[in-house]
């Protein structure tokens, strides 16, 4: 039995709608004098080459990136652009002390970055709301994505241990523009972009971004991803003091899931060490007759400004989602010791699961002085609840070790070469007894930017979450239900020195508490809201950097110092069952940061060191955490030779990293580099060829004890064309 729930009908008419919508566009844009210098002049998202960010838009940010005492890096529409990144996960490879995490069991099959070593799947924001729900995400839409590092609960509420990753949408703005971009390329890489905005008079206008793509992966055997996506918008009142914008963001895809090769049998190697097994990297263990992963997102968001004049303003948002993720995965499983004898199980994961989610923020925001001190001042309130629903799979994988039978009902495949294509014929059954979450907080903070004299500046926040979640449903066939209630603070505070208006210097302390339950929604819904006689986690963060501006404001150079310290740490198993309560983790390291232009050479990335150990007093006492890289560099580079010819590539670096508390299951590091070109045929008209992964490097992206790794993906070649009225 297949399951199959195409999005192929619904893109290919997507598709065909932009392609109309995008013609249409150079006529309109026509009606409003030298409406060639319009559109670009009202495109502030598209930054010129190189040209960096200088303010965060988070709500509750006061002060611009450069006077923030926290590393803040972000990636610029641009930067997409250049490197071809499409997916959440592709655009994060280019900031530094990032790393992904593979979801299994009780996590779904999903975006899960690490950042500095802790897992920020629930702290991913949308335009400063929470992005709750198992999502596999795109860029399409996006304009810009933030990430913040470091606990922020102040800043992010509950949870937020990592700190939080910022998605910018593309909504309606004044001005009239239009473009479209179409990409080709190896491994089946067919791609279509498109963006038009329309101002209809001098208050109202509107906006389509739309998305179809569909590819094979390259470097995996019968591995495909389709997807589309459509993000309308409307805006009135744009061009006065008072602005209220009606989005709505729909994508769906149809995706065949990939849990890589599996490890090395346990026993294999000496002193209980694994490693992935020795196995092509293009082999696929899944099956064309029973695997699928479909997923759905839809999500409106209302937002109203309005600036009430003397540096004082007014902010309101409400947020509702929608979110469907639906899959069977294989597992190349090795509970029975298979892969030694060159044979791998065919195990399954699944997971079919709702999350309706709905958030809303009220901010007030203002310049005040009390004598001589200057405050930038932020108040508000925010309201979140989200309501998950899981109900998994029951699927005939036959026999675990392998007898002749499970061979000929393809349960059981071959190390060496496996077939995707096998004529799989097994039962699948929903399961009986779904398990369900809900969750809802209510917080109200306070931030303060003090700027005692212009060479210093004093900062802080704080933040009351109260916060209920409550879930029932079945684990390893034992009934359970929770409930959570509890209330928290979390704070910030920081200093910053300027001995030059274009230099700070800084320091800073924040904090973040994560209660059971905080990741209902985000993959793990049923299985942490059990946990309700556990503590909250805690995370604090000391951080201390410099920033500076230089080449008048074109490029930023930071660096920092940090040490994260982590407590009453919940571990879990393959099924996100707790296993145990860690004391205590503490990640040191220091990063480097570049930002911005320097005559013809742009550059974008950094290194990050980051040191982990288990403090815990247990036999893994002085280990390393999971998922935690000690060495990671991401560097982005463009050189414009002329007006018309750029060229750039990257380099990618993580060292050695480990699966497990006890450090025996690990991967290789990896150097990986991308190039690209680009020529501007006309003011209309550009060109540009991407070579993904140029020397083909394979190495494992993902590693999830006890089970499997990801390879990454092999060289692609893309070719685009990109239309721009």
């Amino acid at each position: 039995m297949q399951f199959s729930k195409s999005a192929r009908p619904a893109a290919q008419f997507l598709a065909l709608g932009c392609v109309g919508f995008v013609a249409s566009a150079p006529a309109l844009a026509n009606d409003s004098a030298n409406s060639g210098a319009d559109a670009a002049d009202s495109q502030p998202s598209i930054l010129v080459s190189g040209e960096r960010p200088k303010d965060q838009t988070m709500d509750e940010g006061t002060a611009p990136i450069l006077d923030t005492p926290r590393t803040i890096n972000v990636v610029t529409e641009e930067v997409l652009e250049q490197t071809a990144s499409y997916s959440f996960e592709e655009a994060l490879r280019t900031v530094p002390g990032i790393t992904l995490g593979a979801g299994e069991g009780g996590t779904a099959a999903a975006d899960i970055p690490l950042i500095r070593g802790v897992d920020a799947t629930a702290d991913v924001f949308v335009d400063g709301a929470r992005d709750i729900g198992s999502q596999t995400r795109e860029t399409f839409a996006v304009e810009r994505i933030e990430v913040y590092k470091g606990p922020s609960g102040a800043l992010g509420g509950r949870g937020a241990a990592a700190g939080g990753i910022n998605l910018v949408s593309k909504t309606a703005r004044a001005g009239n523009f239009a473009s479209a971009t179409a990409s080709v390329g190896t491994s089946d890489l067919f791609r279509l972009t498109a963006d038009v905005n329309r101002q209809l008079g001098d208050r109202l206008a509107v906006r389509l971004v739309g998305l179809f793509h569909d590819s094979e992966t390259p470097g995996r055997d019968g591995v495909h991803d389709d997807r589309w996506g459509i993000s309308p918008s409307i805006a009135f009142g744009v061009g006065t003091d008072t602005v209220a914008s009606l989005t709505h963001y729909h994508f769906e895809s149809d995706a065949m899931p990939d849990y890589g090769i599996p490890l090395t049998s346990r026993g294999q190697l000496p002193g209980g060490l694994r490693v992935p097994a020795d196995t092509d990297y293009d082999n696929f263990y899944g099956l064309h007759a029973r695997d699928f992963q479909d997923t759905r997102v839809d999500t409106t968001t209302f937002q109203f400004d309005h600036d009430m004049g003397n540096g004082w303003a007014a902010s309101a948002l409400l947020r509702y989602s929608d979110s469907d993720m639906d899959y069977i995965v294989t597992n190349p499983d090795d509970s029975a010791g298979n892969v030694v004898d060159g044979e791998v199980w065919r195990a399954t994961k699944s997971r079919n699961s709702n999350t309706q989610s709905m958030s809303a923020n009220a901010n007030l925001s203002g310049e005040f002085a009390t004598g001589s001190l200057v405050h930038n001042l932020s108040i508000g309130a925010e309201f979140a609840w989200a309501d998950t629903f899981n109900r998994a799979y029951s699927v005939d994988t036959g026999d675990r070790n392998c007898p002749a039978e499970s061979f000929a009902n393809f349960n059981c495949t071959s190390l060496a070469d496996p077939d995707p294509s096998d004529p799989w014929n097994g039962t699948i059954t929903p399961s009986a007894s779904p398990a369900t979450a809900e969750a809802e907080d209510i917080s109200f903070y306070l931030f303060d930017s003090v700027t005692i004299v212009p060479q210093l500046i004093v900062n802080g926040g704080i933040r009351y979450t109260d916060y209920r979640a409550s879930g029932a449903g079945t684990s390893r066939g034992r009934p359970f239900s929770g409930t959570v209630e509890t209330d928290f603070v979390s704070w910030q505070a920081g200093a910053v020195f300027k001995p030059v208006p274009t230099v700070s210097i800084y320091a800073s302390y924040a904090n973040a508490k994560n209660p059971p339950g905080t990741d209902v929604g985000a993959g793990s819904g049923n299985i942490a809201i059990t946990n309700d006689t556990y503590s909250p986690q805690e995370t604090e963060n000391y951080e201390a950097g410099v920033k500076a501006d230089l080449m008048g404001g074109a490029m930023q150079l930071s660096g920092a110092v940090f040490q994260i310290d982590r407590g009453n740490i919940i571990d879990t198993d393959a099924l996100g069952e707790v296993t145990d309560i860690i004391d205590a983790a503490r990640i040191r390291g220091f990063e480097l940061g570049v930002t911005g232009r320097a005559g013809p050479l742009s550059l974008f990335g950094g290194y990050a060191y980051i040191d982990s150990e288990l403090r815990d007093d247990s036999e893994n006492e002085g280990k390393a955490l999971p998922n935690t890289a000690k060495h990671n560099l991401s560097l982005t580079a463009n050189v414009e030779v002329t007006p018309q010819f750029s060229f750039g590539g990257g380099a990618y670096h993580q060292s050695k990293r480990y699966a497990d508390a006890a450090n025996l299951i690990s991967a290789d590091g990896y150097v990986r580099f991308d190039a690209y070109a680009a020529f501007e045929v006309n003011d209309n008209i550009g060109l540009r060829l991407n070579v993904k992964n140029v020397g083909d490097e394979r190495y494992v992206t993902k590693l999830r004890n006890p089970h499997f790794a990801v390879p990454s993906n092999g060289r692609q070649a893309v070719l685009s064309v990109n239309m721009r009225y």
